[in-house]
C-alpha cells in the first residue's frame, strides 16, 4: 500500500504569521500510487513553471484522465469515469450541441483551517493551469469538470474561474458540473495574487488597502503637449524602474519570459538598450541611433511621461529586447486615426511597440510569445481596456509578422508626421478567445 505523499512544493509563496513558509499538508495517494515512478503515462509530460519562475509543475495523460505533479510528487488527479457533459453554450440547439468527457478534479486531503483551505485553492488553480496547457485542451473553449469539495466549487464560481453549467442537474457538491472557460482563465480569474502573470500593480502596493477597488479610481486628467490636446482618465503610477511587471512560462520554447520596467541606472539595461538602438537593423525601423546622452534623455522623458512606460523583456533572465506600452488617448498618434481608420479610441485603450534586440532571440515563435505577452500585460493591467492598437511603419517586415501571429485586425495604412504606418487593432474578446498562450 502506498504511503501518503508529502506535498513539498510551495505553489503559493505565502508565509505564516510566525514567518515560516506554508507547505501543502500530506496528500492522499492518487490512483493508489505515490510517486511518478509508479505511473505508466500514456504520453510525455507537459512541464512548465508558474509565474514565480521557480515552481515547476507538470501534467500527463494516464488512462482516460490526467495527473498533475511537481518533481516526483503527485499533486492532483483529473479522472474520467466515462461520464460526458455538454460543452456547447445554451444558445446552441440540441441537435448540434457538443459533449466531452467530464473530468473529476481530486486534490490531496488537507487538515481543517483557513490556511489549508487557501493552499488547496492555489493547488486547484495550478492544476487548472496545467490542464489548459496540455495539448488535448489548448485550443478548447470550454472544459467540463466536477470537484469533490464545496469550498473549491464556491471558489470556482465566485472568482469566475468557472461557471456552473446551465445543464447541470446540481448547482453544488460533487454532482455539479462546472465549465472552465478559456477566456476567463487567461484574464486571470481565480489566480493567486502572487502567482498572477501580472507581477506588479501599483494600485495594490499597500496590502490591506485598496484591494477591493479592483481598478484605479476614475479621475479626470488633461494633456496638452505637441499635437496632443485631450481630456482622459488620470493614469495609475508606474511601477518602480527595474520592477518585474509580467512573467509567464512559454511551453513551446521551454523558457520563462519576463517583462521588466526598464531601469536606465542599471548598466545592464542601459548597455543593452543603447546597443540595440545603435544597431543597423533596429535603427532602420526606430531611427533612435545616437550617443549615450541622447538615449539617457529619451528614457528619462519616457519615465517622466505618465502615459507611456518603457520596458525590457528577458528569456530565462537574459535581456532580449525592448517594448513600450501606453495609453492611446494621450499618444501623439491618436489624432491621426479615428474616423479616417474606422476605429474609436476608448478611455482606457492602450498601444504597444516591440523591438527584438538580440539576434538569437528572433524568430516567429519567440515573436509570437513576446507580442502575446505584451498585449496580455496591457489587458491585465486594466480590465477596462477594450483594445490594444499598434502602428508599425507599413514597409517593414514587422507588419507581416504582426498580421501572422496575432488575432488582430489590420485597419488601414495612414500617414503620421514621421512615417506611413499600418494601423492594427486587437480586441479584448478576440484576444482571450484566440491568443496563443502556449
Amino acid at each position: 500500500m502506498a504511503t501518503q505523499v508529502q506535498r513539498q512544493v510551495k505553489v503559493h509563496g505565502i508565509e505564516s504569521e510566525n514567518g515560516t513558509s506554508h507547505q501543502f499538508a500530506p496528500v492522499t495517494p492518487l490512483t493508489g500510487l505515490s510517486t511518478v515512478g509508479d505511473l505508466a503515462f500514456n504520453a510525455e509530460k507537459t512541464s512548465f513553471r508558474l509565474p514565480d519562475g521557480s515552481t515547476e509543475v507538470w501534467i500527463a495523460l494516464i488512462g482516460t484522465g490526467f495527473v498533475v505533479g511537481s518533481g516526483d510528487r503527485l499533486l492532483a488527479e483529473l479522472k474520467n469515469d466515462g461520464k460526458q457533459a455538454r460543452i456547447s453554450p445554451a444558445m446552441v440547439n440540441e441537435d448540434r450541441a457538443e459533449s466531452a468527457q467530464l473530468l473529476q478534479l481530486t486534490l490531496g486531503c488537507s487538515p481543517p483551517g483557513s490556511d489549508s483551505d487557501d493552499l488547496a485553492l492555489q493547488l486547484t488553480w495550478a492544476s487548472i493551469y496545467a490542464l489548459w496547457l496540455h495539448p488535448t485542451h489548448r485550443e478548447n473553449d470550454i472544459i467540463a469538470i466536477s470537484v469533490d469539495s464545496e469550498r473549491v466549487g464556491e471558489y470556482l464560481r465566485c472568482t469566475g474561474l468557472a461557471i456552473t453549467s446551465p445543464f447541470s442537474e446540481s448547482t453544488s457538491g460533487p454532482d455539479a458540473v462546472y465549465w472552465l472557460q478559456r477566456e476567463a482563465f487567461w484574464q486571470g480569474a481565480g489566480a493567486p495574487d502572487n502567482q498572477h502573470w501580472l507581477r506588479c500593480r501599483p494600485e495594490e502596493s499597500f496590502p490591506g488597502f485598496n484591494g477591493k477597488l479592483g481598478v484605479f479610481a476614475s479621475q479626470l486628467g488633461f494633456t496638452r503637449k505637441g499635437n496632443v490636446c485631450t481630456v482622459h482618465p488620470v493614469r495609475p503610477p508606474k511601477p518602480k524602474p527595474g520592477a518585474v511587471i509580467y512573467s509567464r512560462f512559454i511551453v513551446e520554447l521551454g523558457q520563462q519570459l519576463e517583462i521588466h520596467h526598464i531601469d536606465a541606472s542599471n548598466p545592464a539595461h542601459f548597455e543593452a538598450y543603447t546597443r540595440w538602438q545603435n544597431s543597423d537593423r533596429v535603427n532602420a525601423g526606430w531611427k533612435e541611433r545616437g550617443p549615450d546622452e541622447k538615449h539617457r534623455a529619451y528614457l528619462a522623458a519616457q519615465l517622466a511621461d505618465p502615459h507611456t512606460m518603457s520596458c525590457v523583456f528577458l528569456w530565462d533572465g537574459e535581456l532580449a529586447g525592448y517594448t513600450e506600452i501606453g495609453w492611446v488617448k494621450e499618444d501623439n498618434a491618436a489624432c491621426f486615426f479615428g474616423a479616417q481608420c474606422n476605429i474609436v479610441v476608448g478611455e482606457h485603450d492602450q498601444n504597444s511597440h516591440i523591438l527584438v534586440g538580440e539576434e538569437h532571440f528572433r524568430g516567429g515563435k519567440r515573436y509570437e510569445a513576446v507580442a502575446t505577452s505584451i498585449k496580455h500585460t496591457c489587458f491585465l493591467r486594466d480590465p477596462r481596456t477594450r483594445q490594444v492598437v499598434a502602428e508599425p511603419r507599413c514597409d517593414l517586415s514587422h507588419v507581416h509578422i504582426q498580421n501572422k501571429y496575432l488575432p488582430q485586425e489590420k485597419k488601414k495604412r495612414f500617414d503620421l508626421p514621421h512615417k506611413t504606418a499600418m494601423l492594427f487593432a486587437l480586441q479584448r474578446e478576440r484576444f482571450f478567445q484566440e491568443g496563443h498562450f502556449v
